[in-house]
């Protein structure tokens, strides 16, 4: 398990990376040029990204420790595995398919893996768990096993974010019934709340872009609709936010709506919706005001939201900008943060020292969402960061 861990580690400094690129048109235009001139003529939005890491394989998960090391997770799902190991004999106690890494504000390092075997169909019994480590010293804290009574078809427990004051973990569930679940850090008590509710499930025959292609669910010449459940989450100003992944639809609901004993339909009824979102949706992070970054996948971008009136600078809805207060929910402003070809299906995100770090995978590109499973993507597949000024919530 040390051995694993260490090997997750990865130092920031890529040399070489950030080639030069032209500029693009839509940085050359003035206010007497023709927008949609040439056919590259598509907007680049945001400060220029700094490369700080590739590979031949697709990575997953990100965590970015106080050194700038960069910690990545590469899903055993994302691709055939070409090799055997040695068949571990307690499933609690080794790596089977890490979905993401979290490095808490206590200086906890966190991991989660689903348990689910590549091509399985859910996790091995006491598969599917939570790992704490002791950063310095690379032990392991505590294990969080997820009760093998909620594990459903293609179960795929797939983020996690940490409330230490609280004393909780939220984790999102990506099969297609989703779900919230929380862990109580002190007492291992797991909860799995609205499960396969209107507010953790897919839309109703949805399918995405990707590079201006459209794409579904492929195997061999049959199709299927995108059907993957919850997956981004964040955690601001007492709120849990999440996203459904093959949906328009992200929401968000006070993180002790989730562990105050209350039933599916009480939580439910305290969910707020802030409107549609213009993408498919992978990860999500938050900064230190109040701000939700969201990975758009279909439009090569990452949006944020303000959540917090203070922050706020336009007028919306009648309300001025600035003030006090939460940001109704009828008034959030979806904005690009960053946009262009470089954003190669952005997946999941982590903040250091004013920076938002966050991998790639193309995962529009996979076998899985290709005719005839055609492997389109092409490595190597790059992490980037992006001046964003700000810290971590």
């Amino acid at each position: 398990m040390l051995f694993i861990l260490a090997a997750l580690a990865v130092t920031a400094a890529a040399q070489g990376l950030n080639r030069t690129c032209p500029v693009p048109l839509s940085q050359q235009r003035t206010n007497l040029t023709t927008i949609g001139l040439c056919s590259a003529d598509l907007d680049v939005i945001g400060p220029e990204l700094q490369a700080v890491h590739e590979y031949v394989r697709a990575p997953t998960g990100l965590a970015v420790d106080l050194d700038a090391n960069l910690f990545f997770t590469y899903a055993r799902n994302m691709e055939p595995q070409n090799w055997t190991l040695t068949k571990a004999t307690g499933f609690n106690k080794c790596f089977i398919n890490v979905q993401n890494v979290v490095l808490d504000a206590e200086g906890v390092f966190w991991v989660i893996d689903s348990g689910v075997p590549n091509g399985a169909a859910q996790p091995t019994p006491y598969g599917a768990k939570v790992i704490s480590f002791n950063y310095t010293t690379a032990e392991v804290i505590r294990t969080y096993i997820y009760p093998p009574e909620l594990y459903n078809v293609k179960l795929q427990l797939n983020d996690i974010k940490i409330n230490n004051t609280l004393g909780y973990a939220f984790i999102t569930e990506d099969s297609a019934y989703g779900s919230i679940s929380t862990i109580n850090l002190k007492t291992g008590a797991t909860v799995r709340h609205i499960f396969n509710s209107s507010f953790t499930t897919p839309d109703p025959n949805f399918i995405s872009m990707y590079n201006g292609d459209v794409i579904r669910n492929w195997s061999g010449t049959k199709s299927s609709v995108l059907n993957s459940g919850t997956n981004g989450i964040a955690l601001t100003g007492g709120n849990v936010y999440w996203g459904v992944k093959a949906s328009n639809h992200w929401y968000y609901a006070p993180q002790e709506a989730f562990t105050s004993n209350l039933n599916d339909a009480e939580i439910e009824a305290v969910i707020q919706n802030p409107g549609n979102f213009p993408s498919e949706q992978a990860g999500f992070t938050a900064d230190d005001r109040g701000r939700v970054y969201i990975c758009a996948s279909a439009q090569n971008a990452i949006l944020y939201a303000d959540t917090q009136q203070s922050e706020v600078t336009d007028e919306i809805n009648g309300v001025p900008a600035g003030g006090s207060g939460m940001v109704a929910a009828a008034n959030y402003n979806l904005k690009s943060l960053v946009r262009g070809g470089q954003l190669q299906a952005a997946d999941t995100m982590a903040i250091l020292d004013g920076w938002l770090y966050f991998t790639t995978n193309q995962q529009g590109l996979a076998p899985g969402r290709q005719y005839k499973n055609i492997d389109k993507r092409r490595g190597p597949f790059r992490s980037y960061r992006v001046w964003i000024g700000r810290g971590p919530a």
